[in-house]
C-alpha cells in the first residue's frame, strides 16, 4: 500500500469535497424542487418552439396545449385543495406531437395537412409543413421526424436548466464554503501536519461507499457534523492577531484563495468527487510495484521469474489449425 502522506492528505480533502457537495446537490434539488424549474423550463422551452418570436403568445398556447387529454394527464393539483397546479418537468415527443396535431380537438378523422393547418403557431406551422414535405407523404417517417424537432428543442432547454442550476450551485458553494470557513489551504495543511487527524479522516474515508450520493438531507448534515468531529479546521473561530500589517494582508488574501478553490471544487459536483474518490482509494490499495532486481535490469532471469515452463512455451513451434 501508498504510504505516501501526499496521497493521504489528497484523499482526506476530496473525502471533504463529496460530503460537502453532496450538501450543495441536496440544497439545489430542493431548491428547484420548491421553484418547480424543470416544469418551468419545459414550459418556456415549448412556448419559444411554437412562438420564437412572442413568448407570451408562445406560453398562451402552451398553457392550451397542455390542456389537451394526452397532457393533461400529466399535469396534476400543487395540493389536495389547491388550485394551482403542478406542470410535468418532461413531455415524451410522441405524447407532444400528436397533441399538437390535434391542437383544436378534432379526433383522428382528418389528413396530416388538416391537422397541421389547425396549429395556431405559424412558426410551428411551417416547420411542420417542411417536415412533411420532406417526408414525401410517408406518416411514419412525418411522425418520426417531428418527434426529433421536439427533441432537439428539449435538447437546448437542457441546456437552460442546466446553466441555470450551475449558476445556483456556484451561490449555494460560496455560502457554505464562508459561512462554514471550509479553507481547503487550511485543511490541507492540517492533513499535512497532524498525522491523528490525517488517519483518522482517511480510515473514514474508505469507508464511504458511491451509494452514499443517494443520502438524505438529514444524513447529509450528519456527514458535515462528522467533518468537525474528525478535527478538520472548519467553521470559524478566534485567531491569533498578526503582528505586522504585511502578514495581515497576506492571511487574508490566502484564505480568500482557500475558501474559492473550496467552492469551485464544490461546483465540480458529488459524482465527480466520488469518482476521484475511488480512483485515488484503488491507488493507495495498488501497492508499488516491487523493486527490479540487477538481473531482471540486465534482462536476465526471465525464465526463472515466468516458472519452469516458460522455456518451453517460448521454444515451442507455433500450431496451425
Amino acid at each position: 500500500m501508498f504510504d505516501s502522506v501526499v496521497v493521504d492528505v489528497a484523499f482526506g480533502l476530496i473525502f471533504v469535497f463529496v460530503i460537502l457537495s453532496l450538501a450543495c446537490s441536496a440544497l439545489n434539488e430542493t431548491i428547484s424542487s420548491i421553484f418547480n424549474w424543470r416544469a418551468e423550463f419545459l414550459r418556456q422551452g415549448i412556448a419559444n418552439l411554437l412562438e420564437p418570436a412572442n413568448l407570451d403568445r408562445g406560453l398562451e398556447h402552451t398553457g392550451k396545449l397542455l390542456e389537451h387529454p394526452l397532457l393533461n394527464a400529466l399535469v396534476r393539483p400543487m395540493g389536495p385543495r389547491s388550485k394551482r397546479r403542478r406542470y410535468p418537468s418532461y413531455v415524451p415527443s410522441r405524447t407532444f406531437v400528436a397533441a399538437l396535431l390535434d391542437f383544436d380537438r378534432a379526433g383522428a378523422g382528418r389528413n396530416v395537412e388538416e391537422a397541421i393547418a389547425a396549429v395556431p403557431s405559424e412558426d410551428a406551422r411551417r416547420a411542420l409543413a417542411v417536415l412533411y414535405e420532406r417526408a414525401d407523404g410517408d406518416v411514419t417517417r412525418f411522425t418520426r421526424d417531428a418527434e426529433r424537432w421536439f427533441d432537439d428543442s428539449m435538447e437546448r432547454v437542457s441546456g437552460w436548466y442546466r446553466r441555470r442550476v450551475q449558476k445556483m450551485l456556484w451561490v449555494l458553494a460560496l455560502a457554505l464554503v464562508v459561512s462554514l470557513n471550509v479553507d481547503s489551504l487550511r485543511i490541507a495543511e492540517q492533513l499535512w501536519t497532524q498525522k491523528a487527524v490525517r488517519a483518522a479522516v482517511v480510515a473514514r474515508a474508505e469507508a464511504v461507499r458511491p451509494a452514499a450520493g443517494s443520502s438524505s438531507v438529514r444524513a447529509i448534515a450528519r456527514d458535515v457534523t462528522e467533518l468537525d468531529q474528525l478535527a478538520i479546521p472548519i467553521g470559524w473561530t478566534a485567531e491569533s492577531r498578526p503582528d505586522g500589517k504585511g502578514e495581515w494582508l497576506l492571511r487574508i488574501v490566502v484564505k480568500i484563495l482557500g475558501l474559492l478553490l473550496t467552492a469551485a471544487a464544490l461546483t465540480l459536483g458529488a459524482p465527480f468527487w466520488f469518482d476521484v474518490l475511488s480512483k485515488v482509494a484503488r491507488l493507495r490499495s495498488a501497492g508499488a510495484p516491487p523493486p527490479a532486481t540487477d538481473a531482471v535490469r540486465r534482462g536476465e532471469g526471465e525464465e526463472t521469474r515466468a516458472g519452469p515452463g516458460a522455456a518451453g512455451l517460448a521454444s515451442a513451434p507455433e500450431v496451425k489449425g
